[in-house]
């Protein structure tokens, strides 16, 4: 059966990118990958109808019906060639409504602190690779590493009393950040609403040397009709707002 899924986290993945979802029926999380090594997609694989490409919150119908067979990614599914179709944009108040009842208050792969987890950990941890959390007092740093000729972006928030620092791969924040200036961003100065939850989605890599790597692959915040949608989850389940405050 085709997977119907909201998209949730688009983020840079080696030279092209990788794509998750949530199922709109409320069954978790799908990783759409391709059959070549670490399973990247490139735009030609993810065109929509009417030749556009994904965007966050669409709701698209996808034929992905086999796993990937990665245990250290176990909702990897492998697309199957054929085009995507976008059913909705942005996605309806109604199947909205599985991106809040998705969030995690204790996700495993953010048990610490620490940025990454041995792969053999990793196969044992009870669920998939991917979180949706709720990230407080959140900036994005940008610094250049002369040594390495690249420029590091990293999201810098704290979650359950811990400060974390991790890796910023999503796709719309790296490019609101690659011309500006090496420095601190609060969430403010990059369109965050201080009145509207916002919501963070964080991945583990595949193995590297043995370890799998975390990362910010998501950013984002529901439209504003959510927080009326009487069918919605209660205002008190939803996760806490940006501070104006929110400073570096």
């Amino acid at each position: 059966m085709p997977e119907d899924l909201i998209l949730v986290a688009i983020s840079r993945q080696g030279d092209g990118h990788s794509i998750a979802g949530l199922r709109v029926n409320g069954r978790g999380w799908v990783r759409l990958v391709t059959p070549r090594q670490q399973g990247i997609l490139y735009p030609h694989h993810t065109l929509l109808s009417g030749r556009t490409q994904p965007r966050l919150l669409d709701r698209i119908l996808v034929d992905a019906d086999w796993p990937d067979h990665h245990p250290e990614q176990p909702e990897n599914r492998l697309i199957e060639g054929t085009p995507w179709q976008l059913l909705e944009r942005p996605a309806s108040l109604p199947a909205l409504r599985a991106i809040p009842a998705a969030l995690q208050t204790s996700p495993a792969l953010l048990g610490d602190a620490e940025t990454r987890l041995r792969s053999s950990r990793v196969r044992e941890l009870p669920g998939p690779s991917l979180a949706l959390f709720s990230p407080h007092r959140l900036h994005l740093s940008v610094r250049d590493d002369d040594d390495l000729g690249r420029r590091r972006l990293r999201a810098h928030f704290s979650w359950r009393d811990r400060d974390w620092n991790l890796p910023l791969q999503d796709q719309l924040y790296r490019r609101a950040l690659s011309h500006r200036p090496a420095g601190d961003y609060p969430a403010a100065a990059l369109g965050l609403r201080p009145d509207r939850p916002l919501y963070g989605a964080v991945a583990l890599g595949l193995p590297f040397g043995g370890w799998c790597y975390k990362s910010v692959v998501s950013l984002f915040q529901l439209p504003f009709a959510c927080l009326h949608d009487p069918h919605q989850i209660p205002i008190e389940t939803l996760p806490p707002c940006v501070s104006l405050s929110s400073a570096p």
